[in-house]
């Protein structure tokens, strides 16, 4: 069961606080530690500048960066922390280390605490962020006294109820060495950077968080200059907005293939093929669709460049140009993104940030199989799938191409066909010189698909789908398509020829079967006539013979 909400203080990243089951514990000390470049501070400066938008007025104290330096940082990540100084909703305290205030050997901590002190009680702050209080560690003369001084600094903070973030980074150990997560023990988030595949990736791990459950794992995080985006693992539920609206394809010979009226909006198409199967125009001609029935697209390519993509699809009559533009209200929005620029994790969260940002009814990814192709194992699988269940969660339409090796014989490397609601495959058909291409529906979900295997032209019209050719030496493809309907035809015509020569015969035969039925009746009827005389003749004689008799019996009387 989560904590009540007032027990949280959102951080203003929305990954981190799902991570953290609402936010940082209110009212008490969290630590962020990590090295160099792993985004401390940026988490600091967001979680700062989120509570003062919210009304939590705040105070910055930094051990290591200089006051300016830190309103810059935060400036370059859209935070008018400038404008909060000067409004008095932010304070800022330099407290890097210097030789001035220093007594004994050692720092005067209570000096320290009576300026933080004076700063939120003038603010009104209910925030504090300590930035780089490692910085703190060669103003003191020995490790017993800065123990000591860093346990008053904590003590301080949970005596006044201030939802306080500290960072500090990992030389040495700093953290083990003073005890910093003993001290910090409500909650710590542990920060690293992993390079694989020559690609970086940065990493959150919460190590502890007393007083209420938190996500576990490691999650990676995304740090550019629109500031600290993540998309947790455990965020990707089976959760998908469901429609039983149907979307055309452009395409309409393929729509009657999934059933008559194309695929269901929300769901999310695989074009796999060859190199040369019209992947990526099958993949343009559903954006240019989308768009011209008022639906926003987002189309991520990251093989070609805008112009390269514009160029090519012109020539099938895709004009992608006019709906990015403003004559086309602006519903085409193409970014171009070089696949090993970056590892799986970042491609993930710059993708699902585009998504945020552009709002998107339709994502083009061509070809997903591209962020696969460097990475050896479940990874890229695993990536996959996330991005598709989250593109599901928001009721995206999602239409993804894959490219497949030529020794592939049709075989997905992707493994993701579980999340594949429609999926469609494009193949080279080779003979005689000549190249075909093939369409197949492999399986759409909720859909009477079509079993056959049709082939289909790119011109200067779009894409043209053609029923399979099935004469009686089978399906052809191409010219030798005609070819063999040419010599079906003329075989047609011979048989046809010669199925009208034989019926002509028979119709003889069956005229000189009646004919000689006929002459045997007549035979036979005359046969009966000589028959039936000849009975009359003998049955005249004997009544002749009789009568005689009879003549003779009387006179004799």
């Amino acid at each position: 069961m989560n904590p009540p909400a007032s027990s949280h203080a959102g951080t203003g990243i929305q990954g981190l606080d799902f991570v953290l089951q609402g936010g940082l514990p209110v009212g008490r000390p969290s630590l962020v530690r990590g090295g160099p470049g792993t985004g401390k501070t940026v988490i600091a400066l967001t979680f700062l500048c989120q509570g003062i938008r919210e009304g939590e007025n705040g105070v910055l104290v930094t051990f290591d960066e200089a006051p300016e330096a830190l309103i810059h940082h935060a400036q370059g990540f859209g935070f008018p922390a400038e404008e909060y100084r000067q409004e008095g909703r932010l304070r800022i305290l330099d407290m890097r280390p210097d030789q001035d205030e220093v007594v004994g050997g050692g720092l005067e901590l209570t000096a320290v605490l009576a300026r933080i002190d004076h700063a939120l009680e003038g603010a009104g702050a209910r925030r504090l962020v300590l930035d780089a209080v490692d910085g703190l560690e060669g103003a003191f003369g020995g490790q017993g006294s800065l123990r000591r001084e860093l346990g008053r600094l904590f003590d301080w903070i949970r005596d006044r109820e201030i939802t306080s973030l500290i960072t500090t980074g990992e030389i040495e150990d700093f953290n083990t060495r003073f005890g910093l997560e003993d001290y910090v023990a409500d909650c710590v988030i542990a920060l690293q950077q992993d390079m694989t595949h020559r690609a970086m990736t940065r990493l959150l791990r919460v190590v502890k968080r007393r007083g209420g459950p938190h996500a576990g794992g490691e999650f990676p995080f995304l740090l550019d200059e629109q500031g600290i985006f993540m998309v947790p693992v455990s965020g990707a539920v089976l959760n998908a907005r469901i429609s039983d609206q149907r979307i055309a394809s452009g395409i309409p010979d393929l729509d009657r293939m999934l059933g008559g009226h194309g695929p269901y909006q929300g769901s999310t198409v695989l074009l796999s093929g060859q190199a040369g199967t019209g992947k990526t125009s099958i993949a343009a001609t559903f954006a240019q669709t989308a768009c011209s029935r008022g639906e926003k697209v987002l189309f991520i390519s990251f093989e070609e460049s805008v112009d390269e993509l514009v160029r090519n699809q012109r020539s099938i009559g895709t004009d992608l140009p006019h709906h990015a533009g403003e004559a086309g209200g602006r519903r085409l929005v193409m970014e171009p993104v070089r696949a090993m620029e970056m590892g799986l994790e970042e491609h993930l969260m710059r993708i699902m940030r585009a998504l945020d940002r552009h709002r998107p009814d339709m994502v083009v990814l061509d070809p997903v199989s591209s962020l696969a192709s460097r990475h050896v194992g479940d990874g890229a699988k695993e990536m996959l799938l996330r991005l598709m269940y989250l593109i599901k969660e928001r009721g995206i339409t999602a239409v993804t191409t894959e490219l497949l090796a030529d020794d592939s014989q049709g075989v997905s490397q992707l493994d993701v066909s579980s999340m594949i609601d429609v999926w469609i495959k494009l193949r080279r058909h080779e003979d005689n010189g000549e190249l075909n291409r093939l369409i197949q529906v492999v399986k759409a979900r909720g859909l009477p698909i079509s079993n056959q295997v049709k082939e289909f032209r790119l011109c200067d019209q779009g894409l043209v789908i053609q029923e399979p050719y099935i004469g009686e030496g089978g399906i052809t493809y191409g010219t030798a398509r005609e070819a063999r309907q040419a010599e079906d035809e003329q075989r047609q015509e011979q048989l046809e020829e010669e199925l009208t020569r034989r019926r002509r015969l028979r119709q003889e035969m069956d005229a000189i079967h009646e004919a000689r039925e006929r002459l045997t009746r007549a035979e036979d009827d005359a046969r009966a006539v000589e028959v039936d005389r000849e009975i009359a003749e003998l049955e005249r004689r004997l009544a002749n013979i009789q009568r005689a008799r009879a003549t003779v019996s009387r006179s004799r009387t």
